[in-house]
This record gives structure tokens, C-alpha cells and sequence, in this order.
């Protein structure tokens, strides 16, 4: 069942989150979405600057049977380019899109949607299409978060999806304050595996935040098996939650190395996740 229909239904879903290459490099983007196989049940496509679009990879994916996720992103661009990408999701079958600002460098124009107007044009030019927005647990102010959250919600997008997760009682409060303002909206958990300080550092200076004390502990030994035990534990509570739906997991390389999507699979599998 596609990672969609599994959130609609309310199972458990999983869905694997890839970069995807340089150009339109087919084996290279298929080997990155079938790090986990049959676990994933969709394949997030991460929108980056320099890199084969979103789209282009989705639509890519999806004609090889493999449900995408696309990302549209909409700094610095206009409603006539975002009309012309809901055409071709539709023409192409793409049948969920997760809606964000972006991370790059652009300057916005008076023609540059909201992600709430943005939702609203894939309600309208996606007609079925699941429909994403996302949420920083981190961030100072809460309050703040659910503000620009909710209408979104209203406007059309039935789930959310978070930033890492790395202890559940990070994530908690803000989950609980969407699922009373919004009980319907699903809550997709994003998931890495954290293996070394570095990568550890890494993710604190990208995401503003501190690591969990016991997890730096673990990445500060050098214990490789203990740093899996953590992401073991955190798969099992997101899967466990009453307030979860879903999880995102992403790997730290752009290109897993050799193991690394078996022991993700080992990891679902322990948390309960099939096929």
C-alpha cells in the first residue's frame, strides 16, 4: 500500500527521504530510493539548488512504480511557475506533495504565493493529491508554529511532517497541540541515524539545537552499536506513539554506505513495520 493510502488509512507508514543527483542520473537516483525495499513505503524527494529537481525525480520514480513524495518548494517563485509543476504532477500520476519554503537563496516577487495560498493551488490543480506541510518541534516559539500551521490545515494539507527526531518528549508537546486543534491531520517523524560526533555536530549547527545528553554521550564514545540502539529505541517509541502516523527516516550521506539500508530495515522490522 502507498505511504498516501497508508496515512489515509492509519497505518503506519514509512517513507525513505533521498537526495536526488546532480542531472538526470537514473541509476543513481533508483539506488538511492531502494535503500530499504519494500519498507519504504514511499520516497520523500528532497528539493535542492544544483541538484535534479524534485519533479523531475519524482515523475522519474513514479514511472518506475515507485511511489514519490515530491517537495515543492516556492521561495522566489511565482503562481504562474507553481501552476505549470501541479500540471505536469498531474499529468504524471504524482499523487502526494509535501509543501515547503526551501533552504536556498531567492528573492521572493509580489506573485510569490504563501505556502497556505500554495496549498490552496495543489487542493485545486491536484484534485486527491495527499497533501503536506511541515513543522520545526525546535523551535522557541510554539505558539508561533501552530499560527502558521493551522491554516495551512484549513486550506487543504492533511498531514505534517517534523523535523529529526531524536527524543520523543522534544516532539510531544507540539503533536499534542496539533491533534486537539486539528484532529484528522496525520504526523509524519522524521528519523536519522546518528553514528559519529561529527555528524552529530553536524545536525546541532543545521537545526539550531543540542542533541539529547544521552545521545551526545553515545556519539562521544565512539560506540557504533550503541548509537544504533539509540535510533533502535527512538523507531520503536515514534511507531509506539498514539500521537505519530508515520516516519521519514534519512540518512546522514546522500549515498548510505554498504549496510547502512539493511540496518534501517533491521530497525523497522524490530518497531513492528511491515511492507
Amino acid at each position: 500500500m502507498p505511504f498516501h493510502q497508508r496515512l489515509e488509512a492509519g497505518h503506519f507508514a514509512v517513507a525513505l527521504e533521498i537526495t536526488p543527483p546532480q542531472r538526470d542520473l537514473p541509476g543513481v537516483l533508483l539506488r538511492r530510493a531502494r535503500l530499504l525495499g519494500p519498507l519504504a513505503h514511499g520516497v520523500n524527494v528532497i528539493q535542492r539548488p544544483g541538484r535534479q529537481s524534485s519533479l523531475d525525480a519524482s515523475l522519474a520514480l513514479r514511472e518506475t512504480g515507485i511511489e514519490p513524495v515530491w517537495h515543492l518548494v516556492t521561495r522566489g517563485r511565482t503562481r504562474e511557475d507553481i501552476r505549470a509543476d501541479l500540471a505536469r504532477a498531474e499529468a504524471g500520476g504524482i499523487r502526494q506533495v509535501l509543501t515547503i519554503l526551501g533552504d536556498h537563496a531567492g528573492t521572493d516577487s509580489p506573485d510569490t504565493p504563501t505556502l497556505r495560498e500554495t496549498v490552496g493551488l495543489c487542493v485545486e490543480c491536484l484534485p486527491g493529491a495527499v497533501i503536506g506541510a511541515t513543522l520545526n518541534q525546535y523551535a522557541p516559539d510554539q505558539a508561533a508554529v501552530l499560527r502558521n500551521l493551522l491554516p495551512k490545515l484549513k486550506a487543504g494539507a492533511s498531514y505534517v511532517q517534523t523535523q529529526p527526531v531524536f527524543d520523543l518528549t522534544d516532539l510531544e508537546p507540539l503533536a499534542r497541540a496539533v491533534d486537539a486543534a486539528s484532529p484528522a491531520t496525520r504526523l509524519v517523524a522524521m528519523a536519522m541515524p546518528l553514528l559519529s560526533l561529527e555528524a552529530g555536530e553536524k545536525i546541532e549547527a543545521r537545526l539550531n539545537i543540542r542533541l539529547p545528553q544521552a545521545l551526545r554521550r553515545t556519539l562521544e564514545s565512539g560506540d557504533t552499536s550503541a548509537a544504533w540502539a539509540a535510533f533502535d529505541n527512538t523507531i520503536v517509541a515514534l511507531a509506539r506513539s498514539d500521537l505519530v502516523d508515520g516516519v521519514a527516516v534519512m540518512t546522514f550521506e546522500m549515498d548510505a554506505p554498504a549496510g547502512m539500508g539493511a540496518r534501517i530495515a533491521d530497525s523497522l522490522r524490530a518497531a513492528g513495520v511491515s511492507p
